[in-house]
């Protein structure tokens, strides 16, 4: 919920910045066209909750968007970041997965004139590209309250006598180790 609120705030925040001076109230229809690429289609929840943010932030603020789905993590994502310029004529292109990173940048560099925001991500801030970003939410901290609650559950565990203190144990799982999967772990322990 924390990401999808996150993704809905940062859509709208550009969406804002790019189309706010000439909307008064919603009613004028902006020049500006958002384009947005999805590793899958609505029948992927993650998906899902990105593209009815993207459609709802869109819609109110009468921004024109398009959209591509089931886009693999592949050269596949950087051919549709072009079709959405060059047939689409979109002005920003939003990518919803961390494998398609990659692919952006490559477009971003190519099309200087268009601004291309990355979810989740690592490298905008060393690729050297400024029309590349990455958008992503403070997911340590939902990370940490989901380690309270853990640390809490298993004290009620051992107060109940189901285990001692010394058996108890509490497991992590991390797909990738870059920045946002170490510091998941580390304010999970933190929070338990």
């Amino acid at each position: 919920m924390k990401k999808l609120l996150a993704i809905l705030l940062a859509v709208a925040m550009l969406v804002l910045c790019f189309a706010g001076c000439g909307a008064a109230g919603g009613e004028e229809k902006s020049d500006l066209k958002v384009g947005f690429i999805f590793l899958h289609d609505e029948q992927s929840t993650y998906d899902k909750n990105f593209m009815d943010a993207a459609k709802a932030a869109c819609e109110a603020m009468n921004v024109d968007y398009a959209q591509k789905t089931q886009i693999p993590e592949s050269k596949d994502c950087y051919d549709a970041a072009v079709e959405l310029i060059e047939v689409d004529g979109c002005d920003i292109i939003f990518a919803d997965s961390f494998g398609h990173e990659s692919f952006l940048i490559d477009a971003a560099k190519k099309y200087p004139d268009v601004q291309f925001c990355h979810a989740t991500g690592t490298q905008a801030h060393t690729a050297g590209v400024k029309n590349f970003h990455n958008a992503f939410a403070s997911i340590y901290e939902g990370r940490y309250l989901a380690g309270v609650a853990a640390g809490m559950k298993l004290n009620e565990m051992i107060a109940a006598g189901e285990f001692t203190a010394e058996e108890a144990k509490i497991g992590y799982v991390g797909a990738f180790t870059y920045a946002e999967v170490v510091s998941g772990y580390t304010s999970f322990f933190l929070g338990a």
